[in-house]
């Protein structure tokens, strides 16, 4: 029952965020689409090919952005609610660690194999990150909202 009690406002947070969540997952992926299938940018590494130079495959790496960002940001809507307990002004927060976030794996992205593909990962962390800092504190006190009407 405890356990119900902790997860319940991080299980709100995500239910009342889930179309923005898709929404910037859409926009993930077209993103990514037009960048690596489109333009025919590189893409990073492979993860599973550890000490060959081989890179993702393009479709493959739209189809996973799609997952990974609908996953991370629903990580962050935990983060969010997370903050609510320590501080009195989570949005603040929430959006400082989000920019520290960028700027640090942005740095950290051009160790991914290309010059060429760490701009594409920059760019694309741009394509989330912007409607993600913007967005989804909104969706995450639309949800407050929606629940203090309904009890």
């Amino acid at each position: 029952m405890v356990f119900l009690l902790m997860i319940a406002p991080h299980l709100m947070a995500i239910k009342a965020s889930m179309k923005t969540l898709l929404l910037i997952g859409v926009l993930a992926t077209i993103g990514t689409g037009v960048m690596t299938i489109g333009i025919g940018m590189d893409t990073p590494w492979a993860p599973w090919e550890r000490q060959s130079d081989t890179m993702f495959p393009p479709v493959l790496f739209t189809l996973a952005s799609f997952v990974a960002t609908v996953s991370f940001c629903a990580m962050t809507a935990v983060w969010h609610t997370s903050l609510k307990v320590v501080t009195s002004n989570p949005d603040k927060w929430w959006r400082i660690s989000g920019i520290l976030f960028l700027i640090s794996y942005g740095t950290y992205s051009f160790g991914s194999g290309t010059t060429e593909a760490a701009i594409m990962l920059n760019i694309l962390h741009l394509i989330v990150g912007i409607p993600a800092l913007t967005l989804l504190p909104r969706a995450f006190h639309k949800g407050q909202f929606m629940d203090s009407i309904e009890s």
